[in-house]
């Protein structure tokens, strides 16, 4: 019993030098620094490419309902709540990424805004009655078979909504997107890293 919670509590540590530090950069909780989950293959988003992404989304994120999927520490939809967005759901997999996005929600003052859901990302998305003004995906990038997810995204996106994809240099989101009524709208690269916009 002794093992398995001093395994826990190394997971949800997040005082580890090399992991990296975030923070909310602009909004009501500007400066707010962010808790990261210590789990195998987490990479966060580099603060230049999320500051690309909300320059982008401009005034769209005002008001909005966002669905942050795989999110890790809670860092995109955190910071759409910062900037003026209505709601935020967040959604991952990993009990120990929901707990600190939880701390994270708490910490940043948006308990009342948002929700976390332990969940497998296509399940949500298939099953879920809710529609989105704007979705963040930011799976593992040697995860690649997003097919049946993307293909059900649209059905959950509100008209003039926007589906915002971070991937690594393997996938090929052309190819991912043919035979759905998504589009690319944005591509964005910050190293091996890339996001893409996409619209119905």
């Amino acid at each position: 019993m002794k093992s398995r919670i001093k395994k826990a509590k190394k997971q949800l540590n997040t005082d580890n030098g090399k992991k990296p530090e975030l923070r909310i950069t602009t909004g009501t909780a500007k400066n707010k620094r962010l808790k990261t989950p210590n789990i195998e293959g987490f990479r966060a988003v580099q603060e230049v490419a999320k500051s690309s992404v909300f320059s982008i989304l401009g005034d769209k994120v005002l008001g909005a309902f966002c669905l942050d999927l795989f999110s890790g520490s809670g860092n995109m939809g955190l910071e759409a709540l910062s900037r003026g967005a209505e709601w935020c759901d967040f959604v991952d997999s990993n009990y120990f990424s929901c707990e600190v996005i939880r701390e994270n929600i708490v910490n940043c003052g948006f308990f009342e805004k948002s929700e976390v859901i332990r969940k497998e990302a296509a399940k949500y998305v298939v099953n879920t009655e809710k529609t989105y003004d704007i979705i963040f995906l930011d799976p593992f990038y040697d995860d690649i078979n997003h097919k049946f997810l993307v293909s059900n995204l649209e059905n959950i996106l509100n008209k003039d909504g926007v589906i915002i994809f971070f991937h690594g240099e393997n996938l090929d989101l052309t190819t991912l997107i043919q035979g759905t009524g998504l589009n690319i709208m944005e591509e964005r690269k910050f190293g091996k890293s890339f996001f893409i916009m996409l619209s119905a």
